[in-house]
């Protein structure tokens, strides 16, 4: 069942949360849905919401905090106004659910680095809304106390984990019990690597390229070796909770993630100092370069009730002084639009807009993958974790699950 929050500007009318407005007629009011189910953006979503609705009071806004149904809903003809994707290939299988927004005022706004996640055959279906930052999130404090460099090579990290490992303190908690994430890793440390990325993602849906046959993919071995052979112990065990509270708690030195992260290991220390370095695959110090791209796209939904209620609203996000302020320094979005600068604390998103700023960045690369392709090849390399697959049987399996997921 999807946890639902309904909000506007009065005081409640039930203990569900549902909220009227008395002064608004029945046929005047307009409701509509907005799915925000990225746990870190929860409490800066209601701000935003609220915000929106005290200057519209004729405007309710059903806040839903899960997407776990959302396929399903969509196929049964429930669409909701607002829901969010990673834009580039998902827009492809929303297709048939996602409003063309080219007409809207914001567009000519938009950074021209976001287009190419929001856009397909010119025609815009996404509204972006922040850049983030992925690759190994470090304790500063901790590097700088002991003076630890931070590592550019596969050597240089192994040999830093060694060093960690001698001062008593764990090198990496790994969030492997979540296949998403190390669907992400399988890009941060080995796909985006591939020369010519995008001709190797091209020959891949042409099956004329296989995982089992790339050497960069075969070094991604390397690199989760590494973690294993470093990390706390059990690693399937962690998930999302379990690793920020590790890493927040000093318990181990670093961890694979997202910067999205900061909005929950800042409140369990709030004097950690954290940065990003790029997952090294190889000895070339220059290969190294750290996942930056869009991070969320909201689409409208085509066959929803309200699709231009649902527009206006991000008309409101993209051109009120309120809506800007809370993006920035409440979401902390590291912004998407021109004119806009980043206000947040986020040390991580500051940590990847200077990989940014120096050109060492690169994309994620698993939005041009099929959709779910992410998490059922993370399911693979969790076998490889557990010991139950060697790397060829992973390899095989995955390049398996592509040719399923791609037949037609």
């Amino acid at each position: 069942m999807k946890k639902k929050i309904l909000l506007t500007s009065v005081l409640a009318a039930s203990l569900m949360g549902i909220l009227t407005v008395s002064n608004v007629s029945a046929e005047e009011a307009v409701t509509f849905q907005f799915i925000q189910a990225q746990p870190e953006f929860q409490t800066a979503a209601h701000k935003l919401v609220q915000a929106y609705m005290d200057e519209h009071p004729d405007v309710t806004i059903e806040l839903i905090t899960t997407s776990d149904t959302l396929d399903a809903d969509l196929q049964a003809g429930n669409v909701p106004e607002i829901f969010y994707s990673e834009g580039y290939g998902q827009i492809d299988y929303y297709a048939d659910y996602i409003e063309d927004l080219s007409d809207q005022p914001w567009v000519a706004n938009v950074n021209e680095n976001t287009l190419a996640a929001i856009t397909k055959d010119g025609v815009v279906y996404g509204f972006p809304t922040t850049y983030a930052g992925e690759g190994i999130a470090y304790n500063k404090k901790m590097f700088e106390e002991h003076g630890w460099e931070v590592p550019k090579t596969l050597t240089e990290l192994r040999e830093l984990c060694q060093t960690i490992q001698e001062a008593g303190i764990t090198p990496f908690v790994n969030e492997f019990g979540d296949d998403w994430l190390l669907g992400q890793l399988f890009s941060g440390a080995g796909y985006t690597y591939i020369p010519d990325t995008q001709a190797f993602t091209d020959a891949l849906y042409a099956g004329e390229a296989s995982f089992a046959d790339n050497e960069q993919m075969h070094a991604m071995f390397d690199v989760i070796d590494v973690m294993l052979e470093y990390g706390l112990p059990d690693p399937l065990s962690y998930s999302w909770n379990e690793t920020c509270a590790a890493f927040a708690t000093g318990e181990a030195a670093m961890t694979f993630e997202g910067d999205w992260i900061w909005s929950t290991i800042q409140p369990i220390d709030p004097e950690i100092e954290v940065g990003f370095f790029a997952c090294p695959i190889s000895d070339d110090p220059e290969e190294a370069k750290l996942l930056v791209d869009v991070n969320q796209v909201l689409h409208v939904g085509k066959g929803s009730k309200q699709p231009e209620a649902a527009k206006a609203f991000l008309a409101w996000m993209a051109e009120s002084e309120t809506a800007r302020t809370i993006l920035l320094q409440d979401y902390q979005y590291v912004p998407c639009f021109k004119g806009w600068e980043f206000e947040g604390t986020n040390q991580l998103a500051m940590s990847a807009s200077e990989y940014v700023a120096q050109g060492k960045d690169t994309a994620w690369w698993w939005q041009k993958w099929p959709n779910g392709f992410r998490g059922n090849a993370g399911a693979e390399l969790q076998k490889y974790v557990s010991g139950d697959a060697t790397k060829e049987e992973t390899l095989a399996a995955i390049d398996a699950l592509w040719d399923s997921m791609t037949a037609e």
